[in-house]
C-alpha cells in the first residue's frame, strides 16, 4: 500500500500531473509487483512564496515494509522518479528529494 506525496511549486497542467501520477504508480508497480489499485499518489501544489526552497520537489513514499522493497528497489524508484520530475520546467534536478518511510506490517491495513 504505497502512499506517495509529491510536494512542489511547479506549475503544470492537470494532464501532465496525471501523467506523472501514472508514471510513479507504474514504476512502483513494476519494481515491487504491487497491485496498481493499492498505490496512492497525491500531488500537493504550493505557491512559490510558500516554499523555502523553490523548484525543489519532495517525494515522500510511505509503504509497508515488505521483502520486495529492498534498498536496490528504492534506489531504482528514486532514480526513475527523479529523472521524470527533472523533465518539468524550472525544476532544480540536483535538489529533488525522495524519502521512503517503511511502516511495519502490523501498523497498516486497507479496507474493513
Amino acid at each position: 500500500m504505497p502512499f506517495v506525496n509529491l510536494s512542489w511549486d511547479v506549475k503544470t497542467t492537470k494532464e501532465k500531473k496525471r501523467e506523472l501520477m501514472n508514471f510513479i504508480t507504474d514504476t512502483i508497480a513494476d519494481l515491487t509487483s504491487t497491485d496498481k489499485n493499492r498505490i496512492y499518489v497525491f500531488i500537493r501544489d504550493y505557491d512559490e512564496e510558500n516554499v523555502g526552497s523553490p523548484s525543489c520537489p519532495v517525494v515522500q513514499i510511505d509503504w509497508v515494509d515488505l521483502p520486495a522493497r529492498t534498498p536496490e528497489v528504492k534506489a531504482e524508484i528514486t532514480r526513475r522518479v527523479q529523472e521524470k520530475i527533472a523533465q518539468y520546467p524550472n525544476v532544480n534536478a540536483e535538489r529533488i528529494l525522495v524519502l521512503f518511510s517503511d511502516v511495519p506490517q502490523h501498523n497498516a491495513k486497507i479496507g474493513l
